[in-house]
């Protein structure tokens, strides 16, 4: 990454890799030669910096409450404030974000980015610049969307699932599936649908997860009176031959039955992208969290990561799996705690927030941004 600045700048871009993007966005302004290489992504400084980030990941934490403001300009309506913290819980600087409708889902961080999705409208948005984009709305039925990088193209894919039109009655029919790709392709970004469509309805509002150049969304098993096949979990997406493929859960995971269901407490499952690879996380509230890596997507060929004892948690307080952190694997929370498990030692221990930690939302800093990706 770096053979592609200059020799003289190889130290500066070392040094400067490793601030801030607030900062780095201050020192454009000092000369020409540095303005060039934070905001070229084709140098190789934005890539090297991202590598850096990633090793100190950050969480967006929401304030409960909304500002909805009809007599701002369209687009500008409703007001977000977020709060960006380090995982130890240490607040680094307020957010807000502005949006034309009321925001229904917020996924996780990919290379950067966040997706937030309306009820018309996805949003990308990169919350260490502060840029939001509002992509084309084609006023279809969107079922689930989800969030991708292409390496070898150096830019971002958005994926959308809409629910067809003239075979919303039917129980045979596929999801039909539209990608968004920020790269210049005939007279410029735009929706443009896939070929192949999604042979599931996906889990409308669980986090999908991306690992691999894929996408893996939750089936919505639900919904389907009968799957092609019994054990048919998660259906994925590789944006890079864009093609959909179905995956069964693991093997000593059993799905809950109809009775479950009434439980006032019930077994949750979770995607999760940790250190490069999908997990498949099940809680189940006064017992334990089983952790399971997808080994061989291929063949949909899982191995036990591990399992968590937390009979002596309030289930309150044993949210969704973050991220991972050295050996600590770090929860969310329906209350104001972040709590943090160490599996090597099996000790865990708490950090209070200044609000909710279960609209929590993970990202690592990034330069990029879409309008200024290329080829």
């Amino acid at each position: 990454m770096a053979s592609k600045i200059t020799r003289n700048n190889i130290m500066i871009a070392d040094i400067l890799s490793r601030l801030p993007v607030k900062t780095l966005l201050r020192f454009k302004s000092v000369c020409k030669s540095w303005c060039c290489m934070i905001g070229d992504s084709s140098l190789g400084f934005q890539a090297l910096h991202y590598d850096r980030s990633q090793r100190k990941p950050r969480f967006l934490l929401q304030w409960p409450d909304f500002d909805f403001r009809p007599l701002e300009p369209a687009g500008c309506r409703y007001v977000y404030n977020f709060i960006s913290i380090d995982t130890e819980g240490n607040m680094i600087s307020p957010i807000q974000v502005k949006v034309q409708e009321p925001v229904k889902l917020i996924l996780p961080g990919c290379h950067g980015l966040l997706c937030l999705a309306t009820e018309t409208r996805i949003h990308v948005f990169n919350p260490s610049t502060r840029h939001l984009v509002a992509l084309p709305a084609d006023g279809g039925e969107t079922a689930g969307f989800g969030i991708g990088y292409l390496s070898p193209a150096k830019g971002h894919v958005v994926v959308r699932l809409n629910i067809p039109r003239q075979s919303r009655t039917s129980l045979r029919w596929k999801l039909e599936c539209s990608v968004f790709t920020f790269l210049p392709e005939n007279g410029g970004p735009r929706w443009r649908e896939v070929e192949d469509g999604c042979p599931y309805l996906v889990e409308q509002f669980s986090f999908p997860a991306f690992a691999n150049e894929t996408i893996y969304w939750k089936i919505d098993r639900g919904k389907h009176q009968a799957l092609h096949r019994h054990n048919d979990f998660i259906v994925s997406f590789n944006i890079s031959d864009e093609k959909f493929q179905t995956i069964t859960h693991p093997a000593d995971w059993r799905p809950e039955t109809h009775r479950q269901w009434r439980l006032p407490v019930r077994n949750s499952t979770q995607l999760v992208e940790l250190r490069g690879h999908l997990y498949l996380v099940e809680t189940a509230a006064f017992s334990y969290v089983a952790v399971w890596k997808l080994s061989d997507p291929g063949n949909s060929i899982w191995s036990k990561a591990c399992t968590i004892d937390i009979s002596k948690f309030h289930p309150s307080f044993v949210g969704e799996i973050q991220c991972v952190k050295g050996t600590e694997i770090i929860f969310n929370s329906c209350t104001s705690l972040l709590l943090y498990y160490d599996e090597k030692n099996k000790t865990s221990r708490r950090k209070m927030l200044p609000c909710s930690a279960a609209n929590l939302t993970i990202y690592c800093e990034s330069l990029t941004f879409p309008a200024t990706q290329q080829v």
